[in-house]
């Protein structure tokens, strides 16, 4: 008997054991499904084989990412940002002027070069286009003699507006991004440089250029002259083409490495982004300005977005209603709805939430729909999004006999009121005072006349 007992026992335990382990293999599926779904989608990429970068957004002014911001690097071809901005401002409305190209200019340039043609005649448009789209640097040093005489003056133009920006720690030597151990500057002044360029319309509409087609002029044929960003074109490298990018600048030098300045837009969303990437390494193949800039790019895209975190339908609170007879209280909503630029991971259940207040406890009516009764404010951790007025729903009408009565009560309550009535009770008193005494005073007149009388 014991030992069947026993026996009974082992294969209850074994029983168990085995249906342990069963569930166990169940759940590590599981386990390993809800492990991968928690990372965080707002988490940044990594930024690897550069020296700095910087990520922003331009429609809510906010900086995403920025690393080695403010360590002194090379601006290689980033400084032609600098060269648009200075040319435009000077030649900006005088796009069709003629400008002769001269052995001098020509002996001044170096580098990438379209190949002008001493005593070749070309206008303004043409020249930015050049330098800006293909990095010319022989239509960059025209340009430069054309805006100020000379290179020099020109360089000079470029420190000033450099400074003016607040771009403290650049410092220009030629306008071509050519490399010389005195011209730095950083990712931060290079964000505000960039930043400036992306508010002059015909800036972003030159660097924004696949392809320019140069006309003939009267020593050339016309030129196709591409863009050497190649998150814009793919002429020069298809490997790293954007569909959302839409300018600015791209080069590299020895000395400063590879370097990227551009912008990138989504329509759908109503979002874009400016990515800066200095410094940049090519490993294996790889251009880690292109890399990085791209990794920037597709995670602001995926992890930022508009949340409506109020919702101008939303019942916030109610508040009663005197003197009417329809309605014991109206409901108060939002007057606006708000709309926030937030992580897409947010939860606005769980993340956000609200704080009101209304001006009173109670309303009187008459009471007309979209009546401002407070304020909602929205927060997010210790963060304000935005506020907007409470207003109510509905209309309600007042009742003539409650607001009669209401009078009444109010007037009661009232310092005329009770002086009046304390005024009526003295007056009273007095009253009965004065006409009792007057009547005691012909009782006893009355009294002295009976006595006085002879029977």
């Amino acid at each position: 008997m014991f030992l069947n007992n026993g026996c009974g026992i082992k294969k209850a335990v074994l029983a168990l054991l085995l249906a342990v382990l069963e569930l166990m293999l169940c759940l590590l599926p599981l386990c390993a499904v809800e492990d991968e779904g928690t990372e965080e989608p707002e988490k940044a990429p990594v930024i690897e084989n550069c020296t700095g970068a910087y990520l922003y957004n331009f429609e809510n002014d906010q900086v995403l990412l920025a690393q080695g911001e403010t360590e002194r690097i090379f601006p290689t071809a980033t400084a032609k940002i600098m060269t648009g901005i200075v040319a435009i401002e000077k030649l900006g409305n005088d796009l069709s002027r003629s400008v002769l190209i001269t052995e001098e200019m020509l002996k001044q340039s170096g580098g990438i070069k379209m190949g002008l043609i001493a005593g070749e005649i070309v206008t303004v448009e043409q020249l930015l286009y050049a330098s800006l789209v293909n990095n010319a640097n022989d239509a960059v040093i025209a340009l430069a003699c054309t805006a100020a005489g000379s290179v020099e003056d020109f360089v000079a133009m470029m420190n000033e507006k450099a400074a003016w920006l607040g771009a403290y720690d650049t410092h220009y030597t030629n306008p071509m991004g050519l490399h010389s151990d005195s011209m730095v500057t950083t990712v931060a002044d290079t964000a505000l440089i960039a930043r400036h360029a992306y508010s002059i319309p015909l800036f972003m509409e030159i660097v924004s250029t696949p392809k320019y087609v140069m006309e003939a002029t009267n020593q050339s044929d016309y030129r196709n002259l591409y863009n050497r960003n190649s998150l814009i074109s793919k002429f020069y490298n298809s490997g790293y083409y954007y569909s959302k990018a839409i300018g600015m600048n791209a080069g590299s030098t020895s000395q400063g490495g590879y370097c990227i300045c551009a912008v990138a837009e989504d329509p759908a969303s109503g979002l874009s982004y400016l990515a800066i990437v200095m410094g940049g390494k090519e490993v294996d193949g790889e251009i880690y300005s292109y890399a990085n800039a791209i990794s920037l790019f597709d995670w602001a895209f995926a992890s930022f977005t508009y949340i409506e975190v109020l919702r101008q339908d939303k019942i916030v609170c109610e508040l009663p209603v005197n003197l009417s007879s329809t309605l014991d209280y109206v409901t108060l909503v939002p007057e606006t709805g708000i709309t926030v630029y937030l992580p897409t991971s947010t939860i606005v259940e769980s993340d956000i939430r609200y704080s009101y207040n209304t001006y009173e406890d109670s309303l009187n009516a008459p009471i007309s729909a979209g009546q401002v009764a407070g304020t909602i404010t929205v927060l997010m951790d210790d963060r304000i999004l935005g506020s907007t007025n409470l207003i109510t729903t509905s209309s309600v009408t007042r009742s003539e006999f409650l607001y009669f009565l209401a009078r009444i009560r109010e007037f009661s309550k009232g310092r005329f009121f009770k002086a009046t009535l304390i005024s009526i009770i003295i007056f009273s008193v007095a009253y009965v005072f004065i006409k009792a005494g007057w009547r005691e005073h012909r009782m006893r007149k009355r009294s002295r006349n009976i006595g006085g009388r002879q029977y």
